[in-house]
């Protein structure tokens, strides 16, 4: 390929907030294997099942098309699974916990112990949730509550508290000692094996007291905890936890040090799906409670809500985007409302529409809803005057978060009009900023077609300041793009556009959206592949040309979404994803401003596509090539107007061996190397290896002008 280059602009610069990232709380176990608490379903809560629309994302069923077919319940076939996808039951213990298929009538506790008589249940009550676990040890040696899948590092100390008080038989007055222990996983079928570590909890009473206890390993491994009770004991417990001293804050060190390696520059949370049910106030303070995930099925536990996410964002230098529970009469009994419905009564169950089984009347006015996210708004950036702020620094952050982005819910289309959504974002609008009015308000424009933005805009565009949008195809884009823009010069706003949920997917990628019944090649099988990630830096790139009017994009999902995902957490370690490590390249890039190529503009699906950009100082030429075939090549460009020295210059190449590599914990096959181009008489060459994303430093004699 032979190019020349022009000192001609594609578009302003570069934001650089623009790789950024999505975190769902309540979707998979993202979360969860992000988070440093090593108990699954602490609080001893019936699991509800995970709903269809989670089956088909997390690719279970063995044909996406037909909602009947089999249900995978191993999650070991997966190639994207690791430890952090377990569900470990409680058990009994003398017994075995093992590998849990995850079934709709899965329990996750096993009851009776094989060989002793022990027997653990759960009963309604307790002091966390709705439940407690019963534990009852009739046997003649200790026996207890065990859990495996326990990741001990050496040297890490693991911190156990629990409420604990005696129960059933014997009589209440009685009162005895308990323990906590670490058993190798594995041995706890043996009564005679001997435990790792034993820590001395205390004497046990009737009424519900707090216990704590530091746990550690000789060995790395994987360890299985026991709280042990002597003969004729019997404890209800509820309310456990036990997190590593290493965590920072609510999340495993390798969740933060992966994270900051990917870099996002803006982090969108509680969801997705999961925020247009979510009531913030369950996710603060020092005695949440464990919820039903209404949209996705399966158990939200409340452990990582506004503190936790806004403070990982903190750690990794990223900024917080929130998506906001917009209230509609709908969601009462409604997860999702068709055009042909949305002019009945949200009260009749009879509509045409999903239901999500539940009744939520606290979801249903809109004034109210707007109130709920001012306060949301005054905890999270309101000062020690406020009483968000107040409320904020008890929980212990005094600092304000100074949270700018939210946006107005998700899929809105679902029980909204374009209209009545315009105004209901208004309503909102005013309401936030009358508590802070730095913040920028997002208005989703993805749900009703460009036709209806003018519309909507002229409704509310005074009041948001960028579009929450989805796709990847440049044309619609533009098009997009010139209809803020025209706005923006006919009303004096700023208004931006930004992606806030985006994946790579494109008809140039045809192992994409694979029925798993023909091939089983299906979407999540390919989200973890060197071909995703490749998609992805042409995407970025095309982000990139439109300067700082796309001020960021939300790749889907930040951790643990069945290899949707830039990192992944599991209990040995976390890795960076092959599409992670492309990420990264773009966080870091010196790239600040594309220049256009005479001529030339890359498309889709081209094979190679080229771009060449200006750094920040003006100093110097950034060039990028991505070769998505299978045959290496070379990439020659005329630098014409630009001044370089005859040379080599340096850069690095990201590549891998084949389209279908991808990174695991135990395998790195993506990598990233040095590579160079040699400039001679004013052309640079540059290698375009098969299957890689490159990106070199050109440094100039002169630097630009006008720059």
């Amino acid at each position: 390929m032979k190019l020349k280059a022009t000192n001609e602009y594609h578009s302003t610069a570069i934001s650089p907030r623009l790789p950024s990232n999505f975190i769902e709380l309540g979707y998979g176990l993202q979360v969860e294997g992000m988070a440093a608490e090593m108990f699954f379903n602490r609080s001893f809560e019936p699991f509800y099942p995970y709903r269809l629309i989670n089956k088909l994302w997390y690719d279970l069923l063995d044909d996406e098309n037909d909602f009947t077919s089999r249900c995978e319940t191993d999650w070991r076939v997966f190639d994207w699974y690791h430890s952090s996808y377990e569900h470990n039951a409680w058990f009994a213990f003398p017994g075995v916990g093992g590998y849990q298929e995850i079934k709709d009538d899965s329990t996750f506790v096993i009851g009776r112990s094989p060989s002793a008589d022990v027997r653990i249940r759960m009963v309604e009550g307790g002091n966390h949730g709705t439940h407690a676990m019963e534990v009852v040890n009739n046997s003649s040696a200790p026996g207890g509550l065990a859990q495996d899948g326990k990741y001990f590092f050496p040297g890490v100390v693991c911190r156990f508290r629990g409420m604990i008080r005696t129960a059933g038989n014997p009589p209440a007055g009685r009162s005895f000692p308990v323990k906590a222990a670490l058993y190798r996983e594995g041995d706890t079928s043996d009564p005679g094996a001997a435990p790792v570590c034993v820590a001395e909890l205390g004497i046990v009473r009737p009424e519900y007291a707090e216990f704590r206890c530091g746990l550690s390993a000789p060995e790395e491994g994987r360890y299985t905890f026991v709280l042990l009770l002597p003969p004729g004991g019997a404890v209800e417990c509820d309310d456990f936890s036990l997190m590593p001293e290493d965590a920072k804050g609510a999340f495993k060190k390798s969740a933060v040090e992966t994270g900051k390696y990917v870099a996002p520059g803006v982090i969108r949370w509680p969801g997705g799906c999961f925020a247009s049910f979510y009531n913030w106030r369950e996710g603060v303070g020092k005695n949440r409670r464990p919820s039903y995930s209404y949209f996705w099925g399966g158990y939200q536990y409340n452990d990582v809500g506004t503190d936790e996410l806004a403070a990982y964002a903190e750690e990794l230098g990223a900024e917080s985007m929130i998506c906001v529970n917009v209230y509609h009469p709908f969601k009462r009994y409604f997860e999702y409302v068709p055009p042909e419905s949305l002019d009945g009564d949200p009260d009749d169950r009879s509509l045409t529409g999903a239901l999500h089984d539940r009744d939520l009347p606290e979801f249903t006015d809109k004034e109210k809803g707007a109130a709920e996210a001012a306060a949301w708004v005054e905890y999270c950036n309101g000062g020690p005057d406020t009483e968000g702020g107040r409320a904020r620094a008890a929980n212990g952050h005094p600092e304000p978060y100074n949270v700018k982005y939210w946006e107005m819910d998700n899929e809105i289309h679902r029980w909204y009009r374009p209209d009545e959504y315009a105004g209901a974002c208004s309503l909102y609008s005013k309401a936030m900023k009358a508590v802070d009015p730095s913040i920028k308000i997002g208005l989703i424009s993805y749900c009703y077609g460009e036709a209806a933005l003018p519309g909507m805009l002229e409704i509310c565009g005074r009041d948001v300041d960028f579009l929450a949008d989805r796709g990847f195809a440049e044309d619609e884009l533009e098009r997009k793009l010139a209809i803020i823009m025209e706005y923006n010069a006919k009303n004096g706003t700023d208004i931006k556009y930004c992606n806030t949920e985006w994946l790579p997917l494109n008809g140039a990628d045809v192992y994409n959206m694979v029925p798993r019944s023909e091939t089983r090649r299906n979407k999540c099988f390919m989200f973890s592949k060197w071909t995703y990630a490749l998609d992805a830096a042409a995407t970025l790139m095309m982000w990139q040309r439109h300067g700082d009017v796309v001020d960021f994009v939300n790749f889907n999902n930040l951790a643990n979404t069945h290899s949707q995902s830039a990192i992944e957490t599991a209990k040995e370690g976390g890795y960076v994803t092959a599409a992670g490590m492309m990420l990264h390249r773009f966080a870091v890039t010196r790239a600040y401003r594309t220049l256009k190529l005479e001529n030339y503009h890359p498309e889709r699906d081209d094979a190679v596509s080229v771009q060449l950009s200006a750094d920040r100082t003006g100093k110097a030429l950034v060039l990028n090539v991505l070769n998505r075939s299978s045959d290496d090549g070379e990439v020659v460009i005329d630098l014409g107007p630009f001044s370089a020295a005859d040379g080599k210059y340096g850069g690095v190449i990201l590549s891998a061996p084949e389209m279908l590599s991808m990174n695991t914990l135990t395998d790195r096959p993506v990598r990233e190397i040095e590579g160079s181009v040699t400039i001679k008489a004013g052309n640079v060459a540059a290698p375009a290896p098969r299957l890689s994303f490159a990106e070199y430093v050109i440094e100039l004699t002169e630097p630009l002008q006008a720059f």
